[in-house]
């Protein structure tokens, strides 16, 4: 029986998948690529320096274990040929799969020795489960259901994702703009994951991105539980796909700013990685301040208040004006 090797997303698919018997080892990848800066070869010394600053900057996350985490990752990537003669990727639907899916492809595409198969099992529903948000939703025996259901991976595919992924990493944002405009139907999922790419950059209108405009929205007039919040939030964008700890920064980067758009009631600090929930955490609120309603509709605007300091990709987003702005209308990007 050929060696085989399944590339999932997070611990707990992996679990899962580990205990459905389904044969062949399993490489967990850990590495969040929706956020921080990006760049072509992920294991890079200086970038991967600044991208452990950004996440324990962002989450907590301590900088020595997403080192190691992330090198070890990309050791084994640089391993397979020698190890494996089948990959199967199991990638979901949404934007934070997708972007992980096309980095990954662009590595096995760049690898020097390719004499493995690679496959895969790319969904965005599964039979009986009514809002499908990921693979992680399944159980054991949904999962086995799956068994054999990947695809080969052609040419055409990798080479798609490549160019996906140089796009992403680009300093500016129309080598992604220009790509939307294609025919990237090689992977179907795709072109709906990165038309979200493009919402997370502020609106010419207010400065908000997408995310951030639509908690505004579903806060409305009264106090809303974070947690039904974040609930809401995720049925309503499920193609991007982020988890809590991603949420979370989500809200403090229109809460902990010069000029607050919403505050939080309850207690003080959102949850960091490892952290537990905090004690009454069902009882937290947020609301919109009056700058928060004014933003919200148009009559201020969030970045020339409050700045930002993030990337998307390779974009480095920094300062109050001069910065990289969705226009709606065009589908295009222009700085102001």
């Amino acid at each position: 029986m050929p060696n085989k090797l399944h590339i999932v997303n997070g611990d707990a698919f992996g679990d899962k998948l580990r205990a459905s018997g389904i044969d062949g080892d399993i490489l967990v990848w850990r590495e969040s690529l929706y956020e921080g800066p990006i760049g072509m070869q992920m294991s890079d010394s200086v970038l991967l320096t600044i991208r452990a600053v950004y996440m324990n900057r962002q989450h907590g996350i301590p900088q020595e274990m997403f080192n190691s985490t992330t090198l070890e990752q990309e050791k084994a990537l640089d391993k397979l040929a020698e190890d494996v003669d089948v990959i199967v990727l199991w990638f979901e639907h949404d934007l934070y799969d997708q972007l992980m899916l096309c980095y990954l492809l662009s590595r096995l595409l760049a690898l020097p020795d390719r004499s493995y198969k690679v496959s895969l099992l790319s969904i965005n529903q599964f039979p009986g489960v009514e809002l499908f948000h990921g693979l992680g939703q399944l159980d054991v025996i949904q999962i086995k259901q799956l068994h054999d259901k990947w695809l080969p991976v052609n040419e055409g595919q990798l080479l798609l994702a490549y160019k996906v992924w140089t796009a992403y990493s680009a300093s500016e944002p129309h080598l992604m703009a220009t790509l939307l405009e294609e025919d990237l139907s090689a992977l179907p999922f795709l072109k709906k994951a990165l038309e979200a790419n493009s919402e997370r950059y502020p609106s010419m209108q207010n400065g908000l991105n997408t995310i951030q405009q639509l908690i505004l929205e579903l806060i409305g007039d009264g106090e809303v539980p974070v947690l039904s919040l974040f609930q809401k939030v995720s049925n309503a964008a499920s193609h991007y796909g982020f988890g809590d700890l991603q949420f979370w920064a989500i809200v403090d980067s229109i809460r902990k700013c010069d000029v607050p758009l919403v505050r939080l009631t309850g207690g003080d600090k959102l949850p960091s990685y490892g952290e537990p929930l905090p004690a009454q955490f069902d009882n937290w609120q947020l609301q919109k301040t009056e700058m928060g309603k004014l933003v919200q509709a148009g009559d201020q605007d969030h970045l020339y208040l409050n700045g930002m300091d993030d990337w998307i990709g390779g974009v480095h987003l920094f300062g109050k004006k001069g910065l990289w702005r969705r226009n709606a209308a065009t589908t295009g990007f222009l700085k102001m």
